[in-house]
């Protein structure tokens, strides 16, 4: 009697441990989406998306041999201009990147220019350390994210300090309705390029 008791006390121990590493991993998951900046985000005023990714420059070609750490280092976020509203100018043709202080530069898109650089996490769902170019201002801030939730990030821009910066929360969208490719395809005359863009096929924004 004594070894049945003995077996059902080790069993339930044993489901007791999983049901603690299933509760851990749960946590986790739960954890790591609530920090989760990457994907397709729509401004308030529905006016532009920015796809943010791990940032190129973060990213290692090869990787060394060896024993490798148990994890490697969160990388820095970086972020591109996956959509406008109005993607061009009366011209018909892209609105171009021309109040960049930078003379040279003043011939780019806007539409599909990288415009978020550096996001680094500082826990809590705060990512920052990073800087903003605002095309409209041909300026560039630094800036900061806060994820709140799993469809919304409040987005600060500032100089200086956070708390005398301007923030606005952007909503997560499955993709652009309309590729950056596609824009420069059809000013040019040219037929829109087939390929869908990263994170599943274009959508209309949801908000």
């Amino acid at each position: 009697m004594a070894r049945r008791v003995s077996a059902v006390g080790s069993f339930g121990a044993a489901i007791a441990v999983g049901v603690w590493l299933l509760a851990g991993s749960l946590l986790s998951d739960v954890a790591a989406a609530a920090e989760n900046l990457d994907g397709f985000w729509i401004d308030s005023d529905g006016e532009v998306i920015l796809e943010i990714r791990p940032c190129a420059a973060s990213k290692s070609a090869t990787k060394p041999s060896g024993p490798q750490p148990a994890a490697e280092p969160i990388a820095a976020r970086c972020g591109r201009v996956a959509w406008l509203r109005i993607p061009e100018g009366p011209d018909g043709k892209p609105i171009l990147d021309y109040r960049n202080p930078d003379v040279k530069l003043r011939n780019r898109p806007v539409c599909g220019l990288d415009v978020v650089v550096g996001f680094k996490p500082e826990g809590n769902g705060v990512w920052g350390g990073g800087s903003v170019y605002v095309s409209d201002h041909g300026m560039t801030f630094s800036g900061q994210a806060t994820v709140l939730g799993p469809t919304k990030v409040k987005v600060t821009g500032y100089v200086g300090l956070p708390i005398f910066g301007s923030s606005e929360v952007w909503s997560r969208v499955a993709g652009p309705p309309e590729t950056c490719a596609a824009v420069a395809a059809r000013s040019n005359g040219a037929p829109a390029p087939a390929a869908q863009p990263a994170g599943g096929a274009a959508k209309a924004p949801v908000r």
